[in-house]
């Protein structure tokens, strides 16, 4: 990781606790989709931190969309530049659909409350505006569309469709509408309000060399009727879920370096969106626990036929 990364990371964590997150560990298996997760009350952020967010490809943002949906979570990029330059403070970028802000305009947003006024989409830079206020001013002045629309220099169709927020405004009709009608239109990006919704499918599944064990463990949830999604970008290898928090795992053998590498992260992560973690291994024989985590060998799961006896069972072993 580069001195710069480094040092993002430890500010962004810094605005995180200042601004009374709860934050995980360093999520520093590789890859990994997100660096860390951050929860405060009901809202969590699966953060990606990037000194230029060139380096952030198309498959990680799939995978961090859609674990962002199994911990209703908002998946989020903090970055300083692109091949094209520095990321500019206030702007809401996208990077393969996943919200992108500055580190200036990150901690605008955690510790001040103050959310991005403009993004960037195909065409250039853009606001959102208050509709139904444009709507009620234009109205109170007695003018028609048209009329606004001559002041702006859009078309009255323009008008129409700011009037029922069904276009976004660029930053030049914005500043006219205001100048306009003298008030304020502009609504910042509410960018912690909605998870993304990923338009594709990871084409990857985890690394596992058993496949014995990445069908059995397939084959246990589909039975149990959870949805269930395999990663080798994320710090577990599955994220199920049935309903309420999802239940993250690693899989494989205990013996695993790479296993064992995963399960304080997993720990950590658990513990900061209130889930469930487990580790599914291979071996006959084995602790029921490692580091608090329950271990549950592959032999067993052919025993276990509800999602609640699962339930029990990590429960019992997390004790």
């Amino acid at each position: 990781m580069t001195k710069a990364r480094t040092q993002l990371m430890k500010e962004v964590t810094s605005h995180l606790v200042q601004a009374g997150f709860d934050v995980s560990s360093e999520c520093d298996v590789r890859p990994s989709c997100f660096d860390m997760v951050a929860r405060r009350g009901d809202k969590i952020i699966l953060i990606k931190t990037l000194a230029n967010i060139d380096a952030f490809k198309k498959d990680d943002a799939i995978v961090l969309q859609l674990v962002a949906q199994f911990f209703d979570a908002i998946p989020l990029i903090v970055g300083k530049t692109t091949r094209r330059g520095a990321l500019d403070d206030g702007v809401l970028y996208k990077r393969y659909g996943v919200p992108t802000i500055a580190p200036r305009s990150f901690e605008s947003m955690i510790v001040e409350e103050q959310q991005p006024r403009e993004f960037i989409q195909r065409g250039g830079r853009f606001v959102s505006i208050d509709g139904e206020r444009l709507k009620e001013v234009r109205l109170s002045l007695n003018m028609t569309q048209e009329d606004l629309a001559d002041c702006v220099q859009v078309s009255a169709r323009a008008i129409l469709a700011y009037e029922k927020n069904e276009m976004a405004v660029s930053i030049d009709a914005a500043e006219k509408l205001e100048r306009a009608l003298e008030t304020d239109l502009v609504i910042p990006v509410d960018l912690l309000s909605s998870v993304a919704i990923p338009e594709d499918r990871p084409r990857t599944a985890a690394s596992i060399e058993n496949a014995d064990l990445v069908k059995r463990v397939s084959d246990f949830f589909e039975r149990l009727e959870m949805s269930v999604m395999w990663t080798d970008r994320a710090p577990f290898h599955i994220i199920a879920k049935e309903d309420g928090p999802p239940l993250i795992s690693g899989v494989g053998s205990i013996r695993s370096w790479a296993l064992k590498k995963r399960v304080e992260i997993l720990k950590s992560v658990s513990e900061v969106t209130d889930s469930d973690a487990v580790i599914i291994v291979e071996e006959g024989k084995t602790e029921e626990s490692v580091s608090d985590l329950p271990v549950i060998r592959q032999l067993e799961l052919d025993e276990i036929d509800k999602p609640h006896e699962l339930k029990k069972i990590i429960s019992e072993r997390s004790d």
